[in-house]
């Protein structure tokens, strides 16, 4: 499998187009004209032609990303973690003040091709994946005083006044340098198996 992204979910509106696609060429198959895209000159692009090109472009990365999110879903339930609706408000809140209005709200989420249910599933997802993370690989006192050490001239606080910004630090840093180890475990685990020849042929190279 390619490097697995932390930012899991970058890729989601390509995710929806590519999940869309695909039911509408399963529906329609029966039915030529019901799949083209787009006519160039007396030529048509099919949904079928665009769904192959888009998998040898981007399908490793989407699959990719695809796996990871079904991964935390299963290992989160497996383990009874869960986000709260209490704990997305904490991420989207914020944005809501910044923006000051619910116009610039909506364009905020039209910029990003989502409505506010897409974002608060996103966010519940991301929160999700960094509990697992966390839980899996947790931030000790040892590397809290390490960075602290290292890092106390420029932070100009006590160790405990600056505790909750390290241990943030840390947790990023141990999510992004063990996120292709636990995904490895999790295949493993859950017996992931790569089954669209295009895909297996990519992945192997």
């Amino acid at each position: 499998m390619k490097k697995f992204d932390i930012s899991i979910l970058t890729a989601a509106v390509l995710l929806t187009g590519l999940a869309v696609i695909g039911v509408s060429q399963a529906k329609d198959s029966a039915a030529a004209h019901a799949g083209t895209v787009a006519t160039v000159g007396n030529s048509t692009i099919s949904q079928t032609a665009l769904y192959e090109q888009m998998k040898k472009e981007t399908g490793t990365k989407v699959l990719t990303d695809l796996i990871a999110i079904e991964l935390c879903k299963q290992e989160a339930a497996a383990q009874g973690i869960k986000v709260t609706e209490q704990e997305i408000d904490a991420k989207i809140n914020p944005i809501k003040e910044k923006l000051k209005t619910p116009e610039k709200f909506q364009e905020y989420l039209q910029e990003r091709n989502l409505d506010e249910k897409g974002l608060r599933e996103r966010f519940g997802m991301l929160l999700l994946r960094d509990k697992l993370f966390d839980k899996a690989y947790p931030v000790t006192e040892e590397q809290i005083k390490e960075y602290y050490e290292k890092n106390k001239d420029k932070l100009e606080q006590t160790l405990e006044e600056a505790r909750p910004q390290i241990k943030e630090k840390l947790q990023d840093r141990n999510r992004r340098k063990h996120a292709d180890e636990w995904l490895e475990q999790m295949k493993k685990k859950y017996n992931v198996q790569i089954m669209d020849p295009i895909l297996v042929e990519k992945e192997a190279k």
